[in-house]
């Protein structure tokens, strides 16, 4: 008769033979129950750990990747990871001139993998904000992060920027990213500015361009940065939103509400979709240009110095030459607040002196896009062929006076500079020395134009 809980039975007469079958068929099920329970006993001490270190790693990021509330205020944003962990990134911090360094980065996938490249990324850009860098340096410096910390397989796509103190002027360098949109802050209008670089992590130094836009925003436009998470959410019949869909989203906000909300612009997204959650990560990001009122870090109790650099022909062929000469001239005392204005300002004088000054090249060239074209193909080609010529380059810094001051002087015969006070703004040259003369409290030209020099006042310095 089988006892209570039982799952078989003997009849009697017993069978010897199926006796001892049965005994050892309950003796493997035993075992294997047994080993059953150590195995789900194993794993629920792996949970138990994969929990522990999570809530750890969490831990650590949450205030490992913290940005300020008072910065942080400036934006209007949504991060929402598909996983735990985010593998997109939103950075912002105060610059020393009075305005605010901003990163929009997208690693490779997405969870801890993909965002355990944050950290290193996170530190690199406190610690340059706070140096007052250029967005140039930022780049390159962030990419030598990612190749030093990152497998070969991972990278990061990003937006990095600065607003200027007055919010309406913004120097940004895309790589990777969707394109970033400019909304007219009185009509439906457009404007779209496109990655033109590589995601950061993948190129060498030697290999990554540095280059950047400069954005200029009226009073209470709005800039809108994301990740491609955004647009890539697929309707029922599978079709992605993209770009030109998000631009329906966006226009579709603006006509009701005259403004672009992060909130309501990611619920228009999510209604789209088919899906209530998104595959990858999304990162949603507007500013609204206005003044920033961040208070600046000064220093005017430096002591005064001065730095002279000469560059001969073999120096002006090397495609980091301004970045050092730069990294030179933040070695001065007082220089700290101002740095990527003064970045500007020298990469417009030299680029000045080297394009018409050394190998004489007519800014004309560039009034439609193949003249541009043109214009670069044979700046590239006149430069590697360059044997003499030379550029010397003079910065003073004086914290007690609160300015500094930077001579550019080429070799060559000079130009007219009165004609170049003239130039139509409508033109696609002529604007670089303009811009000097906005950023700069005082603009002068000697030796026939070959020397120009400008004093930066660092008190009142914007980046306008």
């Amino acid at each position: 008769m089988p006892g209570n809980g039982g799952n078989d039975f003997a009849t009697k007469p017993f069978d010897k033979h199926i006796l001892v079958a049965k005994i050892r068929a309950h003796l493997k099920i035993r075992a294997l129950s047994q080993f059953i329970e150590q195995q789900n006993k194993a794993l629920r001490i792996y949970q138990q750990r994969v929990a522990r270190e999570h809530a750890i790693v969490e831990h650590i990021f949450s205030h490992a990747i913290v940005n300020k509330p008072e910065i942080l205020a400036h934006f209007d944003y949504c991060l929402t990871p598909a996983e735990t962990f985010n593998g997109d990134l939103f950075l912002c911090e105060a610059s020393p001139s009075g305005g605010i360094y901003f990163l929009v980065g997208d690693f490779t996938g997405h969870g801890l993998a993909s965002a355990i490249g944050a950290l290193p990324v996170t530190r690199a850009f406190k610690e340059l904000s706070q140096q007052g860098v250029s967005i140039p340096e930022f780049i390159t410096d962030l990419n030598h992060v990612l190749l030093q910390f990152l497998p070969g397989d991972m990278f990061m796509a990003a937006v990095v920027g600065e607003i200027n103190a007055e919010g309406n002027r913004v120097t940004v360098w895309q790589g990777g990213m969707p394109a970033t949109l400019i909304p007219s802050a009185s009509d439906f209008s457009f404007r779209t500015l496109p990655s033109r670089h590589m995601a950061l992590g993948i190129l060498e130094d030697h290999e990554l361009n540095t280059d950047c836009e400069i954005i200029q925003l009226e009073k209470n436009q709005q800039l809108v940065i994301y990740s491609d998470g955004l647009i890539e959410s697929a309707n029922d019949n599978n079709d992605m939103l993209l770009e030109e869909g998000l631009i329906d989203l966006v226009k579709m906000e603006l006509k009701e509400h005259n403004y672009i909300s992060a909130a309501s612009l990611r619920e228009r997204v999510a209604n789209y979709a088919s899906n209530e959650v998104f595959d990858d990560d999304v990162t949603l990001v507007v500013f609204t240009s206005k003044p920033l009122n961040i208070p600046k870090n000064s220093d005017f109790t430096g002591l005064s110095s001065t730095h002279e650099v000469l560059l001969e022909a073999q120096h002006l062929k090397q495609p980091d030459i301004l970045q050092r000469v730069l990294q030179l001239a933040g070695n001065c005392e007082g220089t700290h607040g101002v740095r990527s204005i003064m970045y500007t300002v020298l990469s417009e004088l030299f680029s000045n002196a080297l394009e018409h000054g050394i190998l004489a090249l007519d800014s004309k060239l560039k009034n439609d896009s193949d003249g541009f074209e043109l214009y670069y193909e044979q700046r590239e080609t006149l430069l590697q062929q360059l044997e003499t010529g030379s550029i010397t380059i003079r910065i003073a810094s004086k914290p007690a006076k609160e300015e500094i001051t930077i001579s550019v002087h080429d070799s060559g015969q000079g130009f007219d500079w009165l004609v170049d006070k003239s130039a139509n703004h409508d033109d696609a040259f002529g604007r670089g020395l303009m811009l000097v003369k906005t950023l700069c409290e005082k603009v002068w030209f000697e030796h026939n134009g070959s020397k120009v020099s400008c004093v930066l006042n660092t008190r009142n310095t914007q980046l306008f």
